[in-house]
């Protein structure tokens, strides 16, 4: 099997935030890391709507919004009516570290769980293992 590589320049990602000043670091981080084209959002709606005109590759998403959470967002995704990559992979990148939600948001399918504070490290090393595992499972890029 050939050696799989994420290309960061090509991605085009989400930030979805309803702190501007997380959003904000978060978005120098990915550009400081080369993520190609990196979009913000302040929460699950704009991100929905701004989502018919721009498909990401890959979202990173708070959990903890009004006035939809990171999990409806997710359930909202997933469920594939208003997106058109209902498998779109989903990170979450929040404070929110209890049992129950992480047990949440695997019920519902995330690609991938982060806790604040991250490093541009941390990032990059959970882009690349998402992706991979996407690119690995035969979806297109």
């Amino acid at each position: 099997m050939p050696k799989i590589t994420i290309d960061l320049p090509r991605l085009t990602v989400f930030v979805i935030d309803d702190q501007d000043y997380v959003r904000s670091i978060i978005v120098q981080l990915l550009r400081r890391l080369g993520v190609g084209k990196v979009h913000e959002c302040d929460g699950g709606p704009s991100a929905l709507e701004t989502m018919r005109d721009i498909k990401p590759d890959l979202i990173f998403c708070d959990i903890r919004m009004k006035p939809m959470d990171g999990l409806q967002f997710l359930r909202e995704v997933r469920n594939g009516k208003s997106v058109a990559d209902a498998a779109v992979p989903v990170i979450f990148l929040t404070s929110a570290s209890d049992r129950n939600t992480v047990e949440e948001a695997i019920k519902e399918d995330v690609s991938g769980y982060m806790v604040k504070p991250v490093s541009a490290n941390d990032l990059k090393d959970k882009i690349i293992s998402v992706m991979t595992k996407r690119l690995a499972k035969g979806a297109a890029w």
